[in-house]
C-alpha cells in the first residue's frame, strides 16, 4: 500500500472490508486505518451536500510552525518531524487562521479524501441542542424523558438535558479503558448496534441499548465521558424537532457552509445518525466547521450557525475543578496535554481554556482545537492509540504565531 496517497488495491480492499468488526477498530491497525478513509463503504452513510461553493482558504505559510516542539512517547519531536514520524499514525494536520492556511500537511492520506472524525463530531449532536434551547423548544434544566418518549420510562428520564450536554448523566454508559474491555458494558453494546453485531446472541439497536442503561450515580456528580450519552441528544434533537438527525443538520447548519465535499454521517443498521463519532469529511471541511465558533465564520457560511449565547454557553460552562477531575476523564486529558490549566469540560467539548479556547479529540487521535480570540483552528486526523497530537496544540495556540 502507499501509505501517502491512501491507495488500496481491489484484493486489499476487499480483504479489509470484510474484517471490519468492533474489535478490530479498537486494535487501530490496518482495518481501522482502511475503515477511517471508506466507512461509506463500509456502513449506511446520510450525504449531506451543501448547495453553496466551496469557501475558498488563502495561503499564509507559516513554517515556523512545524518548528514547533514537544515531548511525546516518540520522544522531544519538533511538529515536522512528529507527523512524519512512522509511528506517530498522523495523517493530516491543518492550522487556519482568519481564513489562511498557515500549516497543512497529508503525511498519510490524500487531501481528498474523507476521514473519520470519531468524537470530534459531538459538538455537531450539542450544536443541534443548542439551537433547540435557542428556539425555546428545550429547558436545559428539565429532564430528557420530558421530551424523549423513548427513554420516559428509563433511568435517563430525570436526567437534566444540560448534564447529557456536560457528560455527566449519571448513567452506566462511561466509555473507558474498562468499560472499553467488557463486551457487556453498554458502550460496547451500543457500538455492537451500531455495526449490526450481535450481544448475547442477538443484535440489537441503539435505542434498545440506551434504553438498558442504568442509574449509577447521581446526575451531575462528576465527569462521565460516554458516546452513549450524546447519542441520546441525537434522539432528543429527532423528538423536538420532528426530523431526521440529519436533515435537521443539514438545514440548520451545513447547507450554510461553504463546505469542498460533502459530510458523511454514518448511520445505524436501523437508520440512526451516529453524530457521537462516526462522521467523515475532508480535513479543510472538518477545519471549517471549527471556524463556525470564530469571529471569522462568515468567511465559511452565509449566515452565523453558532451564535454569540451559543459560544459563551461552551466558553463559560465549565463547572468546578473537582468535578473535572474526580471524573476517570479529566486526568485523562491533562495527562493527554501534559497541560492542567484548562478549566475543564462544557456543552459536548473536551477541554476549556482560560482564554475561551476549545478542544474536542476522538478515537485514534482526531482533533479539532479552536482558539475564537485568535480567529485560529486546528485540525487534523490519525489512526493511532496513542493521543500525542494533543501536545503540541496549546504550544500552537500560545506561540505567538497565531496572534
Amino acid at each position: 500500500m502507499n501509505v501517502a496517497q491512501d491507495f488500496y488495491s481491489a484484493e486489499e480492499t476487499a480483504r479489509l472490508r470484510a474484517q471490519v468488526t468492533v474489535s478490530k477498530l479498537l486494535e487501530c491497525g490496518d482495518v481501522a486505518r482502511w475503515w477511517c478513509t471508506h466507512i461509506a463503504e463500509a456502513m449506511p452513510t446520510a450525504v449531506i451536500q451543501s448547495p453553496r461553493p466551496p469557501a475558498p482558504l488563502g495561503q499564509a505559510s507559516e513554517p515556523r510552525l512545524f518548528d514547533i516542539m514537544a515531548e511525546t512517547d516518540l520522544g522531544r519531536l519538533s511538529l515536522r518531524d512528529f507527523l512524519h514520524h512512522p509511528e506517530s499514525g498522523a495523517r493530516g494536520f491543518a492550522v487556519i487562521k482568519g481564513g489562511q492556511v498557515l500549516a497543512e500537511a497529508y503525511p498519510g492520506m490524500r487531501a481528498d479524501a474523507s476521514h473519520l472524525w470519531a468524537s470530534c463530531a459531538k459538538p455537531l449532536a450539542g450544536l443541534m441542542i443548542e439551537h433547540l434551547i435557542e428556539d425555546g423548544a428545550i429547558d436545559e434544566s428539565r429532564g430528557i424523558g420530558d421530551y424523549l418518549p423513548a427513554l420516559r420510562d428509563t433511568d435517563w428520564h430525570d436526567v437534566a438535558v444540560r448534564d447529557a450536554l456536560d457528560m455527566t448523566p449519571g448513567m452506566d454508559c462511561e466509555e473507558n479503558d474498562v468499560t472499553r474491555s467488557d463486551p457487556s458494558s453498554i458502550a460496547i453494546r451500543a457500538f455492537l448496534a451500531e455495526f449490526n453485531a450481535p450481544h448475547g446472541g442477538r443484535v440489537e439497536t441503539l435505542l434498545e441499548v440506551l434504553q438498558a442503561s442504568r442509574r449509577s450515580d447521581t446526575p451531575g456528580a462528576k465527569f462521565e465521558y460516554g458516546s452513549p450519552c450524546t447519542q441520546v441528544l441525537v434522539l432528543l434533537a429527532e423528538a423536538v424537532s420532528g426530523q431526521p438527525w440529519s436533515e435537521m443538520f443539514r438545514a440548520r447548519a451545513w447547507s450554510h457552509v461553504g463546505a469542498e465535499a460533502a459530510l458523511q454521517v454514518h448511520l445505524s443498521p436501523d437508520g440512526v445518525a451516529l453524530a457521537h463519532g462516526v462522521v467523515s469529511s475532508r480535513l479543510r471541511d472538518l477545519a471549517r466547521f471549527g471556524m463556525l465558533f470564530t469571529p471569522g465564520w462568515n468567511r465559511v457560511a452565509d449566515r452565523q450557525v453558532v451564535s454569540g449565547d451559543t459560544l459563551r454557553r461552551i466558553q463559560t460552562g465549565t463547572r468546578d475543578r473537582s468535578f473535572f477531575l474526580n471524573g476517570h476523564d479529566g486526568p485523562v486529558f491533562i495527562d493527554r496535554f501534559g497541560d492542567d490549566t484548562m478549566l475543564g469540560n462544557a456543552r459536548q467539548w473536551d477541554c476549556i481554556w482560560p482564554d475561551g479556547d476549545l478542544y474536542k479529540g476522538g478515537f485514534m487521535d482526531q482533533g479539532l482545537y479552536v482558539s475564537p480570540s485568535r480567529d485560529a483552528v486546528i485540525a487534523y486526523y490519525s489512526t493511532t492509540p496513542n493521543m500525542q497530537m494533543t501536545r503540541y496544540l496549546r504550544p500552537i495556540a500560545t506561540s505567538g504565531l497565531l496572534d
